[in-house]
């Protein structure tokens, strides 16, 4: 791995080095166009190349004869829940078993819910005899301990961990398994798409689009760099599926379980399982794929629950604070995607470091402002209108699918910029690693009656 490392190390400041100079040349001895053509190219090449990769992007295609996975033979699904009683969950339990995995594991944290669980899925358990339900719980509510509870249970080739506010469409296990058929690939990730509720006022409607365009803005960029060099900035625990033999591996589990950060010294992380899942594939020389397709599209909910703002903003927090942790992890202490994803190395961790754009943005400007090019207030047109298509091309989707929401987009605007405050605040509070979003402290757990034995059905 260090011999392909120093091999693109050299290869991108090889081309760094083309790089500037050839700002130099075009900058000519003026140095605030030189630094706005550097400042413009560090953030703007990625996007370029993001937006032809994600044009050029291939799913695994279906197998032209026998499959060599199947759902109801070779699939478990590990759903860990805090709220059997929610309407999602019924929902999310129903469209999983209408893919007719081979068993479906339910997890929950402490034994009032273990008992609630086991009532709550009686009537869709009834529906779907030839899928194994086996409910289960923990002594603690968390999501890595849930989790990794159930893998032991798990004896099917393929694990597919669902988050219980997640839907599928009814050919989804089928669509995802088609990237295993690539015996090189260990993990897979997919499209995914907020639900969009009608009969909302205002201000929900507004933090429904925000929470729709945030998780449409993740679907650009992991389609784009997973098209490039297998690259991804997470494979989504919201729904993901994975190689049982990665969850065998001796030190999944410790380190899933207890993993810290900042060179161990703080820890361990409540969030962030599915970025360790990221890092963890890619260390033991795994490929990833996104499958990204109509059939393979999970659906959630996010920008509508509770006081909505104030739930959105703690999930957003959190997220930021994650991107802190995992990206310098994986280019520091991690080191893996040196060796096997150079292209993310730069798309990815590196301009995620500088990714400010309320900073940024106006920088951009002000050099403008004091470069020959700028003969007059209206010459700015041009750069304000490359700066809107880079934000528009990345949520295009959404608002082509929801016309009736084009005139909620200034509020996006607004939001894109506030978030670097966000973000700012989460580098100045990178420490906490509490699952912020989630009022996981109101769980009761009664550790005192644990039988032994989880209850199957």
């Amino acid at each position: 791995m260090a011999y392909y490392s120093l091999i693109n190390v050299g290869a991108m400041a090889t081309i760094v080095l083309a790089f500037e100079k050839l700002i130099t040349w075009l900058a000519a001895d003026e140095p605030y166009l030189y630094w706005f053509l550097c400042l413009f190219t560090w953030r703007y090449l990625r996007f370029v190349i993001n937006l032809i990769a994600f044009w050029c992007y291939s799913p695994s295609p279906k197998p032209k004869g026998v499959p060599a996975y199947r759902p109801s033979r070779d699939v478990t699904v590990v759903i860990p829940t805090i709220d059997p009683l929610g309407k999602s969950f019924q929902e999310c339990l129903k469209t999983c078993a209408e893919n007719r995995p081979a068993k479906i594991i339910i997890v929950a944290a402490g034994e009032d819910l273990y008992v609630t669980t086991i009532e709550a899925i009686r009537e869709i358990e009834q529906q779907y005899e030839s899928t194994t339900f086996v409910v289960d719980r923990t002594q603690v509510a968390s999501k890595r301990a849930q989790i990794a509870h159930a893998v032991s249970q798990v004896e099917t080739s393929i694990a597919v961990m669902m988050d219980d506010h997640v839907f599928w469409g009814p050919g989804f296990l089928k669509a995802i398994l088609c990237a295993f058929e690539d015996p090189t690939v260990g993990l897979v990730g997919t499209n995914k798409r907020v639900r969009r509720l009608d009969g909302l006022g205002l201000w929900a409607r507004i933090w429904n689009m925000l929470g729709a365009t945030y998780l449409c803005r993740h679907n650009f960029e992991i389609r784009a760099t997973n098209a490039v060099d297998g690259g991804v900035f997470v494979v989504s625990g919201r729904t993901y599926a994975i190689r049982t033999e990665i969850l065998r591996y001796p030190d999944f589990l410790p380190g899933y379980t207890h993993e810290k950060f900042l060179f161990g010294l703080l820890g361990p992380i409540g969030p962030d399982d599915d970025n360790y899942n990221t890092r963890f594939v890619v260390r033991r020389g795994w490929k990833i794929k996104i499958q990204y397709t109509r059939e393979t599209e999970m659906e959630t909910v996010l920008g509508v629950e509770g006081v909505v703002h104030k739930k959105f903003l703690d999930q957003c927090r959190r997220w930021a604070r994650t991107t802190w942790r995992s990206n310098l992890c994986s280019l520091i202490t991690d080191r893996s995607v040196w060796a096997y994803q150079p292209y993310s190395v730069y798309a990815i961790y590196l301009t995620s470091l500088t990714n400010f754009a309320a900073v940024v943005d106006p920088l951009l400007i002000y050099l403008f402002t004091h470069t020959p090019a700028y003969v007059s207030f209206w010459s700015l047109g041009w750069l304000a209108s490359w700066i809107l298509f880079t934000k528009v091309t990345k949520v295009f989707a959404y608002f082509w699918q929801h016309p009736q929401d084009v005139w909620l987009f200034p509020a996006y605007l607004l939001f894109a910029y506030f978030h670097s405050f966000i973000k700012f605040w989460a580098l100045l509070t990178f420490w906490s690693c509490e699952w912020s979003g989630r009022e996981l402290g109101s769980i009761k757990i009664n550790s005192a009656s644990f039988p032994s034995k989880s209850r199957s059905h």
